[in-house]
C-alpha cells in the first residue's frame, strides 16, 4: 500500500468499514452518509455484484475521496464506536 502511495487512502477506507461494523453492532451496515464518491472511484465499488456490498464500498470510497477524509473518518469512528 505505502509503496503504491495509497496507504493513507486505504487506512481511511478501512476506518469507514470499522465504523460500519460498530454502527451495526458487529454486523456491517451502511452509515447513511449524504456524500458521494468521486467519479474516479466509481469503477472500484461498482465491480461488486451484491448491492449491499456495493453500498458499503460506495460509502467507504465516498469518505476516502473527500478533501477532509481523515477528519471525517475519525469522526465516524468516534460517533459509532463508543
Amino acid at each position: 500500500m505505502f509503496e503504491l502511495h495509497i496507504g493513507t487512502q486505504t487506512l481511511i477506507h478501512e476506518t469507514v468499514h470499522a465504523a460500519q461494523v460498530c454502527a451495526g453492532k458487529g454486523k456491517i451496515k451502511t452509515l447513511g452518509l449524504d456524500i458521494q464518491p468521486s467519479n474516479y472511484a466509481r469503477p472500484f465499488f461498482r465491480r461488486y455484484t451484491d448491492v449491499k456490498r456495493q453500498d458499503l464500498e460506495k460509502e467507504a470510497y465516498a469518505v476516502q475521496t473527500q478533501p477532509n477524509s481523515f477528519k471525517l473518518a475519525v469522526s465516524l469512528l468516534q460517533q459509532h464506536c463508543k
